[in-house]
């Protein structure tokens, strides 16, 4: 194994000290020397929290410690994705941005067309696909498990009590476009590539002032005729991810919030004995799920496929082909799918 890719952390958010630095430090492959957050607090609270050396509050690769960097990890509000990449890529630094990746496309277009003239490495960090249930997914479809994919159906319902920072509202329909990249990753995954839209509808909020809307719907079919459903509810009462493959030999049910992955067998005829085996095969695969799973949230090691992220980043940097599902041309890829929506959905008051 190569040395330890000096790497920036920028953010001081959520997403920065629980997910991004911590899957850092577990993989072994970087050394984070400093971390740069807008606000002073922040920068000063997570480089002590890390024991990270160095803490500003600008990217400045003039900065001493700052041009020791060989990467940066952006982990800053989406409208700050754009100029941060920007400015790394064009001091010749690697990029791994969390999603999305722009809120523009032509910002993602241009930031692809830097990373090649640069020769540098750009990912977008598309974790769900690599979690642990989503592993146990990728398994069973090459096992044969679930037999030919019917159906893909990802549903979102969210309780707007979450600690739901202010700046969503600012981006194109709010939350949705904070949090559908994930959906659209993994569906574009299961459905071997490009969707096309058949028809959407989003039901804007009945709270002025909030750009996040009520319900998002949308219906897609994939290359090969896969019919692939989006349902996200930003009104409820639960706060639930979940991701069902519809298989002809079994259906799984990938509970994306979670990472607990349920398989249910093809239950034939629906008799009373069909029923009784899948509902255990679900009570037992949920319950197993939450007994592993909360053990690895409680003790901070339930990191949704981070790790394998920046392993991919760190591979790439080295000179393999390790970016699939987050490489540039992904990251714009759902970008696009996103404003395809918002334009062409219908809205219904």
């Amino acid at each position: 194994m190569a040395e330890k890719v000096k790497i920036i952390s920028i953010g001081g958010g959520w997403v920065v000290n629980n997910r991004h630095i911590p899957a850092l430090l577990r993989s072994q492959l970087f050394e984070v020397i400093g971390v740069v957050s807008h606000d002073p607090d922040r920068a000063a609270a997570t480089a002590t929290r890390f024991d990270i050396p160095h803490h500003a509050t600008r990217l400045d690769f003039d900065e001493p410690w700052q041009s020791a960097a060989e990467a940066v990890m952006i982990g800053a509000v989406p409208h700050a994705h754009y100029e941060l990449a920007r400015a790394a890529l064009e001091a010749g630094r690697h990029v791994l941005t969390e999603k999305p990746m722009t809120v523009e496309p032509e910002h993602a277009r241009e930031l692809n067309r830097l990373a090649q003239e640069h020769s540098r490495v750009l990912a977008v960090v598309h974790n769900f696909q690599f979690s642990r249930a989503a592993n146990r997914l990728r398994h069973d479809l090459a096992a044969g498990r679930l037999g030919r994919i019917q159906a893909l159906y990802g549903g979102q319902i969210c309780n707007h009590a979450r600690n739901i920072p202010d700046w969503c509202d600012r981006l194109p329909l709010g939350l949705f476009y904070d949090e559908s990249p994930h959906f659209y990753y993994l569906l574009r995954w299961l459905g071997g590539g490009d969707l096309r839209l058949e028809q959407a509808a989003v039901r804007p909020s009945p709270i002025e002032g909030r750009n996040t809307p009520r319900v998002v719907n949308a219906e897609y079919t994939a290359a090969d005729g896969l019919p692939v459903y989006l349902h996200i509810n930003f009104s409820s009462s639960l706060t639930e991810w979940h991701l069902v493959v519809v298989g002809e030999r079994g259906t799984v049910d990938l509970d994306v919030w979670r990472d607990i992955y349920v398989f249910f067998p093809n239950d034939g005829a629906h008799t009373a004995r069909d029923i009784l085996r899948t509902s255990l095969a679900g009570a037992a695969g949920h319950f197993a799920g939450i007994l592993t799973g909360g053990t690895r949230y409680l003790t901070g090691r339930h990191l949704y496929g981070n790790v394998e992220v920046v392993t991919r980043f760190y591979r790439a940097i080295h000179g393999e082909n390790s970016l699939q599902g987050m490489d540039p041309s992904e990251g714009l890829r759902v970008i696009e799918m996103q404003h395809e929506l918002i334009r062409e959905a219908r809205y219904i008051s």
